[in-house]
């Protein structure tokens, strides 16, 4: 009767830690798939983003139009990283999904770039608020002051909505057109904040002060 407990027990034992290595497998694999559909998404959007350069260029595009391209191609690109965020919130981060954030951060830095070009044929055009920060850090202070910024910063888009694009870009990427504007704009710290390439905040600050420099012909250009 002992023996039996004992085989039945060792049976059962078996059979969960089987269970569990299946179930594992099984989810590992489908991470795999949706970071491939995030690629290939991200692919897609990378190739729009040169049809909107295009767009730009056109001299008979009106600045209606060129605003509502930027913010359907912000928006586009948005939603489709906040899925990637779901990987970068677990433990375990493979290389594809690193390989996958290093493509949206590329996408954003396009999209900063079409704005600053779409704002020199537009005066009035959309609000742009550019988050710098740190992708792969250890500092438990710089971490911290980027959690900070984020749920201000998100505060802010939920506050403004369509008004303002939010292009949060992570700095340690390898990205050389990033590091070109970057150094033209004068950045040397980061996490940071620009607004409208008009000001840049390297502390955490609150709303009102961040909406000064929001549609405020009257402050001076950033330089």
């Amino acid at each position: 009767s002992k023996k039996n407990v004992f085989w039945e027990a060792l049976i059962i034992a078996i059979f969960i830690f089987a269970l569990g290595l299946v179930s594992g497998f099984y989810i590992e694999q489908l991470r795999t798939e949706k970071t491939n559909d995030l690629f290939y998404q991200s692919e897609v959007s990378l190739y729009d983003s040169f049809a909107l350069a295009r767009v730009i260029d056109n001299p008979d595009v009106s600045c209606e139009v060129l605003k509502n391209v930027n913010i359907q191609f912000a928006d586009k690109i948005y939603y489709e990283a906040k899925t990637l965020e779901k990987f970068d919130s677990s433990n375990k981060i493979t290389d594809s999904v690193k390989l996958v954030h290093r493509k949206y951060d590329l996408l954003r830095t396009l999209l900063w770039m079409d704005l600053i070009e779409s704002k020199k044929k537009c005066k009035d055009n959309i609000n742009t608020v550019v988050y710098l920060y740190t992708y792969n850090t250890e500092d438990l202070e710089v971490r911290s002051k980027q959690i900070v910024w984020s749920r201000i910063l998100n505060d802010l888009k939920q506050k403004q909505g369509g008004n303002l694009i939010l292009i949060p870009i992570a700095t340690d990427q390898n990205i050389s057109s990033l590091d070109y504007l970057i150094n033209q704009y004068g950045i040397n710290k980061f996490p940071s904040v620009m607004v409208n390439e008009r000001k840049v905040f390297y502390e955490p600050s609150n709303l009102e002060d961040l909406e000064k420099y929001l549609s405020n012909s009257s402050v001076k250009k950033f330089k």
